[in-house]
């Protein structure tokens, strides 16, 4: 007798990652006539704004530009100026892709410096780092039995697997206007901008993921008489974007927002309190669900033979995914008496496979000495992060800013989001076909005393019974005994009469 089966189809996005990615951009930044000659550099900074995001058949490609920033005092003279440069990049990959794979990018400065060729002209170098996300769907494909016949008793195993199931992008633009408060100085001119994108609520309504946030802008600015001063401030959104089908209420929405474009200005008037702000960044959406997958892992028939055929699958899950703080101390320099800005380097964080994760950040400071002189230094620490996971699953790491670095007595608080997923995939099998032949049965105890250890269905298995009838006679809640005991074992006519009684 041969069983029918069903074939299950669950349709999710397979995901590729490639964060082995870093690059260096060079280039030289000539000093203007109407500027004084470079005397001592003392602040690197820049921005990295995605351009175009490519999949072909057999590559992805990357390509924007970083928005680089470089501060000096004069030769001779106090205060500050401002030198800029762009810095093309292109990220690329060789790796085969499918029709309608998104690509999903990560981007972010690990080290940025600016070294003197003459007094008129710096050499930068930054040092990129990336990280790709390939999101293909994809189907898995799985056997599943009409009906289960007499006398064939199966263990089936239901997995909760949490897996990406739709991905989708929306171009957020911010153009506004940012007041600094009465209270405060004015900027004249700005030396320096950093901007960020931080997601607070999201949720899913229909067929939209709905998202809030802030726009966060740090400035770095001189007052008409020429005095440096910082301020932050923010700007609300609230975006959605369309998904390509409904999605649960209960799916969890993962979001990496690129910056596309940022130009942040005063209005030109003296001592200004207001900030033209004007910031394009895509929204990169991820929404995981969770999808219950039924497998028949072993099998057995009590009235006959039974040849079974079986599948092998790979079930590749999502464990786990928490964003939590973590906080650093850095030691200021001996000659630092003030601190006026900082710019924040956070390295790439090296997991090995079982081991803890090593990660590094770098600060660059911005400060007065005790002679009121400004000077710039690089801060680097070094940190471990421990392995909370099992040393099977795959453990992905990001390091990303707080939002509330500064300096705390001779140090400087700096606080980390440290984002973390963990994954693992499994080798399973499931029963896809098998064939049935029964044969007489013959006289035989249905009532066997046996003294037996360790899971029940090993022992059912094993003397033709089922773990329902075990459980049964013997009054039994658990499914694995822990030591040898004593155990009536129903087997033959004496299964099926407790089968009958429970129908």
């Amino acid at each position: 007798m041969e069983i029918l089966f069903q074939t299950q189809k669950i349709t999710y996005l397979a995901e590729k990652r490639c964060d082995d990615l870093h690059q260096e951009q060079t280039g030289e930044i000539p000093v203007p006539e109407s500027l004084p000659e470079l005397g001592r550099v003392v602040d690197c900074f820049g921005t990295v704004l995605v351009q175009s995001r490519s999949v072909d058949s057999g590559s992805v490609t990357v390509s924007g530009g970083i928005q680089t920033g470089v501060l000096y005092v004069p030769e001779g003279e106090e205060g500050l100026e401002r030198l800029e440069l762009w810095l093309p990049f292109t990220v690329t990959k060789k790796i085969q892709t499918q029709p309608d794979t998104r690509l999903h990018y990560w981007g972010w400065l690990r080290a940025l410096e600016a070294r003197f060729v003459n007094r008129r002209k710096l050499l930068v170098r930054a040092d990129l780092a990336s990280e790709l996300t390939l999101l293909s769907p994809a189907e898995l494909e799985l056997a599943r039995m009409e009906s289960c016949p007499r006398g064939l008793v199966c263990r089936t195993q239901t997995y909760p697997m949490r897996l990406p199931l739709c991905a989708a992008e929306k171009e957020v633009q911010i153009a506004d206007e940012l007041l600094m408060p009465e209270e405060g100085k004015g900027a004249d001119r700005l030396l320096k901008c950093q901007c960020g994108v931080e997601l607070a609520e999201r949720r899913v309504l229909g067929e939209r993921a709905i998202f809030q946030g802030e726009l966060r802008l740090r400035i770095l600015a001189v007052t008409e008489a020429g005095e440096p001063f910082t301020w932050t401030g923010t700007l609300p959104f609230s975006q959605y974007a369309e998904l390509d089908r409904p999605m649960e209420e209960n799916v969890q929405i993962s979001i990496q927002p690129i910056l596309n474009h940022a130009e942040i200005d005063t209005d030109g008037q003296p001592d200004s309190r207001r900030l033209l702000v004007n910031v394009s960044f895509t929204a990169q959406l991820v929404l995981w669900g969770e999808v219950p997958v039924s497998l028949t892992e072993d099998a057995y028939y009590l009235e006959g033979e039974m040849s079974p055929q079986w599948q092998s699958c790979q079930l590749a899950s999502c464990l786990d995914e928490t964003e939590t703080e973590l906080s650093q101390s850095l030691e200021l320099p001996a000659d630092a008496a003030s601190v006026l800005d900082w710019t924040l380097f956070p390295d790439r964080v090296a997991a090995a496979p079982g081991a803890d994760a090593r990660a590094g950040i770098g600060l660059q400071l911005l400060y007065y000495d005790e002679a009121h002189r400004l000077q710039g230094k690089l801060l680097r620490r070094e940190l471990q992060i421990p392995r909370q996971t099992p040393a099977a699953a795959d453990w992905q790491i990001r390091l990303l800013p707080g939002s509330e670095i500064g300096p705390r007595g001779r140090q400087m608080s700096v606080p980390l989001r440290l984002w973390q997923r963990f994954c693992q995939s499994e080798a399973q099998r499931n029963l896809c076909g098998c064939v049935l032949e029964p044969r007489p049965r013959e006289d035989g105890p249905s009532l066997l005393l046996r003294s037996e250890e360790g899971e029940l269905w090993q022992i059912a298995r094993a003397n033709g019974s089922t773990v329902r009838a075990i459980q049964s006679a013997n009054e039994l809640e658990e499914l694995c005994l822990q030591g040898r005991r004593l155990l009536l074992i129903p087997t033959g006519r004496g299964v099926n009469t407790l089968e009958e009684e429970r129908a």
